[in-house]
């Protein structure tokens, strides 16, 4: 019977060791796939670390181009500017020259005389000559005449000094016009040399002020700029509009009392007594991070009921994200500085550190995946809201993705935006083809003029849309073609001026017709048609001017090529003539990307395609915000808690958000002082 229950015990203790066994194999064999990942983890790590060191290497080549292409300008400006210092030394330098060079045509001219002289010197002195021969001839006969014959000798040695002096004076004249000469080479080579630096510094100004004038000129497109005699600031008797009132400003009272022994009477030692108080106010700013410990007592049932719960508490707070110890107002804090303020990633970090909230840069921009479903609704809402309006801008911009090279693509990609009377939406695209413009201009429900450059892909847009779409070409694009048509070229200066200056006649007529459009009334007023008929007759005219004008050109002319634009967009530029709401010129479209350039210049773009897709919907939300005067950090606030409410979700209705859409007491709310 002991042995049966050894024989047991063993079988037993075997069945267990061949279980352990396998729990063993089974280790081993997860723990041989851990390793395996964990290699094919480091091998990937390696991978984008060479990546990342083959676009280190690159975006420090690029540095060095651009170090030499800075070098290279900031040496033709130099140039440019020791050229310009020259010239007024070689003009003074001439005018000496100029000044020397008519002194010696005086003395040419005194030259000239000498040598009349001495040519009338030369014929008495051949006379003297034949009368003193004559008279020595006749003095062998007559020797009475001695006398007469030293005044001969006399005559004669006064010839002699005077032919040594003519001379010396012609010797000296030979020398002068050897020197004459040599001036008169060396002012033209000199006259040849100031032509050549003039010619060289007016195509430089040239370049310069026309460039210039492209983008910072004084001169607008409409060049109208009327003075009104009005002094900048306060005007003397003018009513001040008083200290700015804040009524929902804080107060905090701070009381503050001399020191006893100030307040006791030092003769008789006598205590002071109340008197009053001197009341000021000082307004302060303290921005400071603190953590909210928040507690909540536990109530256990006392009672055996068992329909009501065992305990109760208080709900938890609110969290945007789960287990993360960021309230929504650190979050509205990070996205109110990144996208509305426009500071780098790195920046938001050191001033959040400044706060006493260091948070890496690395976790603020972790979590922009998890931001994109709560604000895509919001930007999808805007679009839609664009959709239903007759007249709308589209642009584009350069914008990096960096992410993009490791799939072996070029980081260009480009930021689109579609700006309304009320919106702006902005669209990262890494290609800037038609089908990226249809993003946002492609649903519309209603027949669009789009105000735009000409781009192709608007083009090509307008044509797939089949009637949807109706370009309206920007004049401003077409004033910047005669521009750079005379950059360089000192001879086209007036000539681009008098196209610029035509088309500045053409905004004035628009502005004076404008001034009596209502889009109230089905029948304009007798000035609007009287307006409006001098402004056809204008752009006709200035549509003719050009082509007669090219018809006389030669076919590779400078002036051909902006000509030449005019007239074939002709249609697309002569569409606000018929239609006065839509705008001559898409500044507004460009306006809307000042933020978004000086955001890809601190930067250098997006790292990722989540990044840049939620850099856009950023850009959209808080350019709309802004247009409507709603305060972005006040609205980021209240939404960031309306998500946080709803799960970390965006709210089901998004009328209440929505600046065309919410009540007036709420836009009040979002707009009012603090």
């Amino acid at each position: 019977m002991r042995r049966n229950d050894t024989i047991g015990s063993l079988h037993a203790e075997s069945a267990e060791l061949r279980e352990e066994a396998a729990t063993l194999r089974k280790a081993a064999g997860a723990a041989q796939t851990s390793l395996s990942r964990k290699d094919a983890q480091l091998l990937k790590a390696r991978e984008r670390s060479q990546a990342q060191k083959d676009t280190i290497k690159s975006l420090r080549g690029q540095v060095r181009a651009l170090e030499r292409q800075a070098a290279r300008q900031s040496r033709e400006q130099q140039q440019a500017e020791a050229l310009g210092q020259t010239i007024p030394d070689l003009s003074r330098e001439n005018a000496e020259l100029r000044g020397a060079l008519r002194d010696w045509r005086d003395q040419e001219a005194t030259i000239e005389w000498f040598q009349d002289r001495v040519s009338e010197l030369e014929c008495a002195l051949a006379e003297a000559a034949d009368e003193r021969r004559w008279m020595e001839a006749d003095l062998a006969d007559r020797p009475l005449l001695p006398v007469a014959f030293e005044r001969l000798r006399a005559q004669e040695k006064t010839i002699q000094s005077l032919s040594e002096k003519i001379r010396a004076l012609t010797k000296k004249i030979q020398s002068l016009s050897e020197k004459n000469r040599a001036l008169t080479e060396k002012n033209e080579r000199l006259r040849a040399r100031i032509t050549n630096l003039e010619a060289t510094v007016a195509r430089h100004r040239a370049s310069r002020a026309v460039l210039s004038k492209a983008l910072f000129g004084s001169k607008s497109e409409q060049q109208e700029k009327p003075g009104t005699g009005r002094k900048r600031g306060q005007q003397r008797g003018a009513p001040g509009h008083g200290r700015t009132p804040r009524p929902g400003l804080e107060e905090r009272t701070d009381k503050r009392n001399p020191p006893k022994d100030a307040r006791v009477c030092s003769c008789c030692a006598k205590p002071y007594v109340a008197n009053g108080e001197h009341v000021s106010t000082i307004i302060k700013i303290e921005v400071k991070a603190h953590k909210r410990r928040i507690v909540r007592p536990r109530w256990r049932r006392a009672c055996e009921c068992p329909s009501s719960p065992l305990e109760v508490t208080a709900p938890p707070p609110l969290r945007l994200f789960p287990r993360t110890p960021y309230g929504t107002s650190v979050w509205a804090s990070f996205l109110y500085e990144r996208y509305a303020s426009l500071r780098p990633l790195n920046q938001v970090s050191a001033w959040l550190s400044g706060l006493g909230l260091p948070i890496a840069a690395g976790t603020l921009a972790g979590s922009v995946e998890r931001f994109i479903p709560m604000f895509e609704p919001v930007a999808d809402a805007i679009l839609a809201h664009q959709n239903q309006q007759a007249v709308r801008h589209g642009d584009e911009t350069a914008w990096r993705i960096q992410s993009l090279r490791e799939i072996g693509r070029s980081n260009r990609a480009w930021l689109w935006n579609s700006v309304s009377e009320d919106a702006v939406y902005f669209h990262c695209d890494p290609s800037r083809s038609a089908e990226a413009a249809k993003t946002l201009f492609g649903d519309t429900a209603v027949v669009v003029f789009v105000v735009c450059d000409r781009l192709s892909s608007y083009k090509k847009m307008a044509r797939d849309l089949d009637g949807k779409v109706i370009l309206c070409f920007c004049w401003v694009h077409q004033r910047r073609d005669f521009i750079h048509c005379a950059a360089g070229h000192s001879r086209l200066t007036d000539w681009c001026q008098s196209w610029i200056e035509r088309i500045a006649s053409i905004y004035s007529l628009n502005k004076a017709r404008l001034r009596h459009y209502d889009p109230a009334l089905e029948r304009q007023t007798p000035q609007f048609d009287a307006a409006q008929g001098e402004l056809e007759k204008a752009v006709d005219k200035l549509f003719a001017d050009a082509k007669a004008e090219l018809a006389g050109l030669p076919a590779g002319s400078r002036e051909a090529k902006p000509l030449r634009s005019l007239l074939n967009h002709r249609e697309g530029l002569s569409v606000f003539v018929d239609n006065p709401q839509v705008p001559m010129d898409n500044n507004s479209a460009e306006r809307a990307f000042r933020k978004a350039v000086i955001g890809r210049r601190l930067s250098f773009g997006s790292d990722s395609e989540d990044g840049a897709k939620f850099t856009a919907i950023m850009y959209s939300v808080v350019g709309t915000l802004a247009m409507n005067g709603i305060d972005v950090r006040r609205w980021l606030e209240a939404w960031l808690k309306a998500c946080a409410k709803n799960g970390g979700k965006p709210p089901d209705d998004l009328s209440p958000w929505l600046p065309w859409s919410m009540s007036e007491k709420r836009r009040r709310k979002f707009t009012a002082p603090g």
